[in-house]
C-alpha cells in the first residue's frame, strides 16, 4: 500500500468523522448549483427579464465566494479538531511534509465527492425549486437540464477545491508532538478578557443602532456605511468579549450557578462562546443580511400593492370629456359582448387657476355609493377631502374657499376619502355652485358584479393600448408578475443564507461532541439522570443556535426599520412577518439538531 492509497483508505474508512464537513461542502455546491440553473434558466436567457438574469449571476458570484469562505472556514475547524490525530501519526513517522501532503489529497477525495453529489443533488433540488416557484409565484419557469450549470459547477467547485487544499497546508497546527498528542487532555487555562473592549460592544451597536432610527428620510442612506461598520465591529466585540464578561458575572452568583445542573452548563460555557465568537459573528452578520434583503423586497412589494388596493374601482378611465366619450362607447360595448355587468358612474372634477380642485356632491355621492363608502353631505358649505392614504405630513386644514364667482364658501370639516384622488387641495361644494367658468376632466368608473379574475386580468389588458384607462386587477398583477423574480432571487438569497448560518451552527455543534462526550462520561458515573443529560444538552444547544439569532433578529428590526424609513412609513408588518417566519425555521431547525445531538452523545456516553 502506497502513501496515497494510505490517504484515500483513511479517508472513507473514517467516513463519520469526515461526515460533518463533507455535508457542508456537499450542501455548498449543492446551493451554487441551484443558482446557476436559475441564471441559465432559457426563460431568463431569452430575453423575458434581463436585468433578473444578471441579478442571478451577480448571485451566484457572491455564493461562490461564499461557499469558498464556508468551505475554507469548516476544512479549518476541522483540522484545529485533529491535533491529537496528527500527534499519532508523526509518532508512527509521518513527516510534517507527508502531513501536508495527506490534507492536501483528503480535501481532494472530499471536494471531488463532494461536487458529483453535490451537483447531482442539485439537479433535483433546483427542479423542486423550479416547481414551488411556479406554483406559489406564477414564475412560469419550465424544466430543463442544467448542462451548463452542471459544467460550470463542476470546473468552479474543482478550482475552489484545488486552492483550498493549497491554502489549508498552511492552517496546520504548529506545536510539539507532546503537546498534540495531549490535545484533548490539555485544559484551556484561564480566560482573558477585556473591559475596554467590553464597554465598546455596547457602545458601538448603541451609537449604531441611534444613528439608523433617528436619522430621517432619504438621509439613512448617506450613514448606511458608517452605521454597518459601527455594528459589525460591536458585534465581534459582543461576542468575543460582552458575552464571556456577562456568563463568568453569572458564574459569580451562587444563586444561579449553584442550582441544579448549572453548574455543568455555565463551567465552559465561557469557553464555548470564546471559541465560537467567529462562528456567532459569521452568522449575525449573514442572518442579518438575509432578514434585510428579504423584508426590504417584501415589504416594498406589500406597499405598493396596498397603495393599488385603496382604489375602490375595478376599472377607471381618466381624461377630458373629449378624450373619454369614445372610450367610455368602446368599453361599455366591450363589458356587454362579454357579458358582464357592472355598476357605472361618472363625476367631474373642476380645476382653477391655483389647481384647487371641486368636485359636485351628487356626482360624488353617486360614485361613493359604488365604491361602497359613506355618502357626504355639504349642507350649503364646502367639505375639504384628503386622501386616507396620506404619507408625511397631513395637508393644512383650509377655513374657507373662494368660488370662481368671488363669493367665499366656508369649510365645515376635513374628510378622508378614496372615492376620487384627493392629493393636493380638494374640495366638495353643493351641486348649486356654479363652476361653468373652469377647466374641466372626466373620471369614469365601472364596478363589475359577475367577472372572474381571468376575465378582470383580461380585460384590463385595455390599458395598454390606453394609458387613461387603470384596471385594478391587472395592475395588481403586472405588479405581482414583475416583482416576483427580483423577489424570488431576494429570497433564495436569504434563504441560503440563513441555512448556511444554521449549517456554521451545526458545523460547530458537531466539531466539539468529543470534548462533551468525555466531560458527559465522567459526571455521567457520577450519577447523572438520562432525564438531566438531556436537559443540559437541550440547554447547550439552545444557547448555541438562538444567541447568534437573537442579535441577528434585533440587527434585521433596526435595518428594516430603518429602511422604511426612507419611505417616511414605521416599520411594516411585512417586516415582521419575514422575521417571524426565519424565527419559526431556527426553531425547527433546533428542535431536530438538539434530538438528533442527544441521541448520538447518548449513545457514545454509554457506549
Amino acid at each position: 500500500m502506497n502513501f496515497n492509497q494510505f490517504v484515500v483508505r483513511n479517508t472513507t474508512r473514517n467516513k463519520h468523522l469526515y461526515l460533518a464537513y463533507f455535508l457542508s461542502t456537499l450542501f455548498s455546491v449543492m446551493v451554487f448549483f441551484t443558482f446557476t440553473v436559475f441564471a441559465f434558466h432559457p426563460a431568463f436567457s431569452q430575453g423575458i427579464n434581463k436585468n433578473v438574469q444578471m441579478g442571478m449571476l451577480a448571485a451566484a458570484i457572491i455564493i461562490y465566494g461564499f461557499a469558498f469562505l464556508f468551505v475554507l472556514y469548516s476544512m479549518d475547524v476541522f483540522i484545529q479538531s485533529r491535533k491529537k490525530e496528527f500527534g499519532l501519526l508523526m509518532i508512527q513517522g509521518m513527516s510534517p511534509k507527508q502531513l501536508k501532503k495527506m490534507i492536501f489529497i483528503e480535501n481532494l477525495v472530499i471536494g471531488f465527492f463532494a461536487t458529483i453529489l453535490g451537483s447531482i443533488g442539485g439537479i433535483f433540488f433546483s427542479q423542486f425549486i423550479l416547481w414551488v416557484s411556479n406554483q406559489l409565484m406564477h414564475l412560469r419557469l419550465g424544466f430543463y437540464f442544467p448542462v451548463e450549470a452542471f459544467g460550470l459547477t463542476v470546473l468552479s467547485f474543482s478550482i475552489l477545491f484545488l486552492a483550498i487544499s493549497f491554502f489549508i497546508q498552511f492552517r496546520l497546527p504548529k506545536l510539539q508532538l507532546q503537546e498534540l498528542l495531549k490535545a484533548g487532555d490539555l485544559g484551556k487555562g484561564t480566560i482573558k478578557n477585556s473591559k475596554v473592549k467590553t464597554v465598546l460592544a455596547i457602545l458601538l451597536i448603541g451609537v449604531g443602532y441611534t444613528i439608523a432610527l433617528v436619522t430621517p428620510g432619504t438621509m439613512i442612506l448617506f450613514v448606511m456605511i458608517p452605521v454597518i461598520f459601527l455594528v459589525i465591529l460591536g458585534t465581534r466585540f459582543l461576542f468575543n468579549q460582552l458575552s464571556v464578561s456577562m456568563i463568568e458575572g453569572l458564574k459569580k452568583k451562587k444563586t444561579i450557578f449553584w442550582k441544579k445542573t448549572n453548574m455543568v452548563v455555565f463551567s465552559d460555557l465561557a469557553f464555548r462562546m470564546k471559541d465560537n465568537a467567529r462562528s456567532f459573528f459569521l452568522v449575525s452578520v449573514i442572518s442579518t443580511v438575509a432578514f434585510a434583503a428579504i423584508g426590504t423586497l417584501y415589504g416594498v412589494q406589500n406597499i405598493i400593492l396596498k397603495s393599488t388596493n385603496q382604489i375602490p374601482y375595478e376599472f377607471q378611465l381618466d381624461g377630458t370629456n373629449e378624450e373619454t366619450t369614445q372610450l367610455k362607447q368602446e368599453f361599455t360595448q366591450l363589458l356587454a359582448e362579454k357579458g358582464i355587468k357592472a355598476d357605472e358612474g361618472e363625476i367631474t372634477a373642476y380645476r382653477d387657476q391655483n389647481q384647487v380642485r371641486f368636485f359636485k356632491e351628487s356626482e360624488y355621492n353617486r360614485l361613493a355609493k359604488i365604491a361602497g363608502e359613506t355618502q357626504l353631505e355639504t349642507n350649503g358649505q364646502a367639505i375639504q377631502l384628503m386622501s386616507k392614504e396620506v404619507m408625511g405630513v397631513l395637508p393644512e386644514k383650509l377655513k374657507e374657499i373662494q368660488l370662481p364667482n368671488g363669493t367665499n364658501l366656508p369649510i365645515e370639516k376635513m374628510e378622508k376619502t378614496s372615492v376620487v384622488s384627493a392629493y393636493g387641495t380638494v374640495m366638495l361644494v353643493p351641486d348649486s355652485a356654479d363652476l361653468s367658468t373652469l377647466e374641466t376632466s372626466q373620471t369614469i368608473v365601472w364596478q363589475p358584479k359577475n367577472a372572474s379574475f381571468n376575465q378582470l386580468v383580461s380585460l384590463g389588458k385595455s390599458q395598454k393600448e390606453n394609458y387613461n384607462l387603470m384596471s385594478k386587477t391587472y395592475t395588481q398583477q403586472m405588479i405581482i408578475d414583475g416583482y416576483a423574480p427580483i423577489l424570488f432571487v431576494g429570497i433564495f438569497i436569504g434563504i441560503v443564507f440563513f441555512v448556511s448560518a444554521g449549517s456554521f451552527l451545526y458545523f460547530r455543534l458537531y466539531s466539539d461532541m468529543d470534548v462533551d462526550v468525555e466531560k458527559f462520561k465522567m459526571i455521567y458515573k457520577m450519577g447523572l439522570t438520562k432525564k438531566e443529560l438531556k436537559k443540559m444538552i437541550y440547554q447547550q444547544v439552545g444557547i448555541l443556535f438562538f444567541t447568534p439569532i437573537i442579535v441577528s433578529v434585533i440587527h434585521g428590526a433596526v435595518a428594516l426599520t430603518a429602511m422604511y424609513h426612507i419611505l417616511n412609513i414605521g416599520m411594516q408588518l411585512a417586516g415582521w412577518q419575514v422575521l417571524g417566519v426565519f424565527i419559526l425555521i431556527q426553531l425547527v431547525y433546533y428542535l431536530i439538531a438538539r434530538i438528533a445531538y442527544f441521541n448520538k452523545v447518548y449513545r457514545l456516553v454509554q457506549a
